[in-house]
């Protein structure tokens, strides 16, 4: 016998989604979900952890999205995404393509 259970609070939790497009030349899109609106740190570091820009959003419950452009990031190749609230975080890897 087989059966299937869904968990609802694994879709409405915390969840960093990969950046679209990736790799990117113009602009990329960042997409992460929020279980309850709250504010949350988008942090972009290059490969040595510098950190190049951070993005203060005020997430709302469900999906949310940062547009990120070529002309707010001072570095290029391989590039590292990190989401945090004051409960979770979670970091992504991105490619920069000059």
């Amino acid at each position: 016998n087989v059966e299937l259970n869904f968990n609802s609070s694994a879709v409405a939790g915390f969840d960093l989604y990969q950046n679209t497009p990736n790799p990117f030349t113009t602009e990329t899109a960042i997409g992460f979900n929020l279980g309850t609106a709250k504010a949350a740190t988008l942090t972009i570091s290059d490969i040595s952890g510098k950190v190049i820009k951070v993005i203060e959003v005020d997430g709302v419950k469900g999906y949310n999205q940062v547009v990120l452009s070529r002309n707010e990031v001072s570095a290029a190749g391989i590039l590292y995404y990190q989401l945090d609230t004051d409960t979770d975080s979670a970091t992504k890897k991105m490619i920069l393509i000059d």
